[in-house]
């Protein structure tokens, strides 16, 4: 069995509703070492995870809805995708090659701290999307409503695409995960 149908089972165990794809992250390797200092020389490849949104939960996101079922929905995909991304990090270390699992989010007490790396450049790189205007990454069957993850990897893994569109709206992305850190 090849390493790629490996890691969709273990995808597919958690969501049956989700996006995979491996992407070369030479084109974008200036802007990530300024996300991610110099850990990125050390992968040549990402994979990209995207688990769907039912449609009422982004929508109710959008609208700063805090509702528990809201928040119960958005933290169980969360999660999930959290999972996801440490699992297939630690095959691919088994397996002998280097990674490192870049979650959605991480906790420190009860608060959410989000990530300030670019989910979205690595999706676009995979190409499973394109950055819209407002920085997140539009797909082509369900628009934004994707929430992403990433495990950086040197595994020879065979890239599945390439950028949908070029990367005009970085420096909106910047802007976007900066001001996340604030």
């Amino acid at each position: 069995m090849q390493l790629e149908d490996i890691l969709r089972k273990i995808i597919e165990e958690k969501c049956d509703d989700y996006f995979f794809g491996v992407a070369d992250l030479a084109p974008a390797k200036k802007l990530l070492v300024e996300q991610e200092e110099s850990l990125i020389y050390e992968y040549s490849k990402a994979i990209s995870i995207g688990f769907t949104m039912h449609p009422t939960v982004q929508s109710n996101l959008l609208k700063n809805d805090n509702s528990k079922a809201n928040y119960t929905d958005y933290n169980e995909i969360i999660q999930q995708l959290n999972i996801i991304t440490t699992r297939l990090s630690n095959l691919l270390q088994q397996k002998e090659y280097k990674s490192r699992p870049i979650n959605v989010t991480d906790k420190l007490d009860d608060q959410r701290i989000f990530n300030a790396f670019s989910h979205q450049l690595i999706a676009n790189l995979a190409g499973l999307g394109w950055i819209g205007t407002d920085g997140l990454l539009i797909t082509p069957e369900v628009g934004s409503r994707v929430l992403w993850s990433t495990v950086l990897t040197d595994a020879p893994l065979k890239v599945t695409g390439k950028p949908l569109k070029e990367y005009n709206n970085l420096n909106k992305i910047k802007r976007i995960y900066s001001s996340m850190d604030e």
